[in-house]
């Protein structure tokens, strides 16, 4: 008898599409075969794609808050306008933008996030109420100005030691880029990082201008200022990459490093189309990421997979459909260093019910349907950690109704505060 069963589900195992039945014990997967099995609790899977969680690899959760505030603008411009609402908010404002991330990712499918920004405590405290599982890090800026340094560490330090392997979350420090962070501040970043085997991710080379910026200060690129302080290893997680030449492609590849793509905030914010094809035939493992609602509007991993696709194919780069679907599940878990983001046994149990829809049809290859005919909609139930956090698409954990009452309030208030 196993504590929850998925049964008689079409089940993405390896690179296959298996009718199986699968149990899980605790928070891990204990069985995958045709054998009827028990469970203390059991969900029928009949007519529905059972797949691994999906892994949003960078947003920054409570940027719902400024959904739809700043559009038509590219980075710079977007960025000015952002940082002028994010000083007001505060860790109550924080806590309720998450929770709504957290619903709206569970709905989407996804198991697992990957965060930086500020008030963390908050984005913490909404992970473990949602049921969702996260990697979190304080969004650290010195801006250039020494004094803040030791504040920042601080901060980022003492969220790390509060929460670190507790509620399903973990942790990782994230300066913020090479344009709000001194070089001075990233190399200190990387020696605690390296003495605490603590996991580093950074926005790198997003744009054309971030790139010049750093030739003129640096006479570097931001991939070869880092590897020059020796950032870049097996712990380095790159966000972004638009704007890689063919030796920084090598380089990370040869370094181990690991990039997050994160296409429709590209798109949206003029950055650019990354090179994905080639930096995932060069050996990078890639993961997608949706950046912040407020550069994306959209916290739906499967929808960027889709379009990291497309875009590839739009410069003739034609990748099979599984790796983009390992780039949204798969990859995420592994680059982050925990043990999911597959139906195998032994792993964490991190589950999506995917029920097929008129869409979908007719079914020559599951594989391409779910990547390029989803929208993300079709999720039914959520398993996270061995427990069902999404159940015929109602939130177990979480009253729905409240959080977007909060959030109608704290957008009020934020509006009224900055006088648009």
């Amino acid at each position: 008898m196993f504590d929850l069963v998925v049964k008689n589900g079409l089940c993405l195992v390896d690179d296959r599409f298996l009718d199986c039945n699968i149990g899980i014990e605790g928070n891990k997967i204990a069985y995958i075969g045709k054998n009827k099995v028990k469970g203390e609790e059991e969900i029928n899977a009949r007519d529905c794609l059972v797949l691994p969680g999906f892994f949003n690899a960078h947003t920054h959760s409570a940027m719902t808050l400024l959904r739809g505030y700043a559009e038509a603008l590219p980075l710079n411009q977007w960025l000015d306008k952002v940082w002028k609402i994010e000083a007001m908010l505060d860790e109550s404002s924080i806590y309720w933008g998450s929770m709504l991330a957290c619903i709206e990712m569970l709905r989407n499918g996804v198991t697992c996030f990957a965060d930086m920004y500020i008030h963390m405590d908050s984005v913490a405290k909404a992970v473990e109420e949602s049921g969702i599982r996260a990697v979190l890090g304080y969004g650290m800026a010195d801006r250039g100005i020494e004094e803040r340094i030791e504040k920042e560490i601080r901060i980022a330090m003492d969220f790390s030691e509060r929460w670190n392997g507790r509620s399903r979350v973990k942790v990782m420090l994230t300066p913020h880029a090479i344009y709000t962070c001194s070089k001075e501040f990233l190399s200190i970043i990387n020696k605690i990082a390296k003495e605490k085997g603590i996991l580093k991710h950074i926005h790198v080379s997003e744009t054309l201008w971030e790139v010049k910026e750093s030739k003129k200060k640096f006479e570097k690129t931001p991939v070869e200022l880092l590897d020059s302080i020796g950032f870049l290893d097996k712990k380095t997680i790159l966000v972004h990459c638009v704007w890689l030449s063919d030796a920084e492609i090598k380089k990370i590849a040869e370094k181990e490093a690991s990039v997050v793509h994160c296409p429709s905030s590209n798109l949206k914010l003029s950055s650019g189309i990354a090179r994905v094809a080639e930096m995932v035939e060069s050996g990078i493992d890639v993961a997608i990421g949706t950046d912040g609602a407020a550069s994306n509007n959209m916290l739906n991993p499967l929808l960027e997979a889709r379009t990291a696709a497309l875009l590839q194919q739009l410069r003739r780069k034609f990748l099979n459909p599984l790796k983009y679907l390992e780039m949204v599940s798969k990859n995420g878990y592994m680059i982050y260093g925990i043990d999911g983001g597959e139906i195998m046994e032994g792993k964490i149990a991190d589950i999506v019910i995917f029920e097929l829809k008129l869409h979908h049809m007719p079914f020559y290859d599951y594989k391409n349907s779910l990547l390029f005919s989803s929208t993300g909609n079709e999720v039914r139930d959520v398993i996270v950690d061995g427990k069902v956090v999404l159940e015929d698409r109602e939130l177990v954990y979480v009253d729905e109704e409240r959080i977007l009452d909060k959030i109608l309030d704290k957008i009020s208030k934020i509006i009224s505060q900055n006088g648009d």
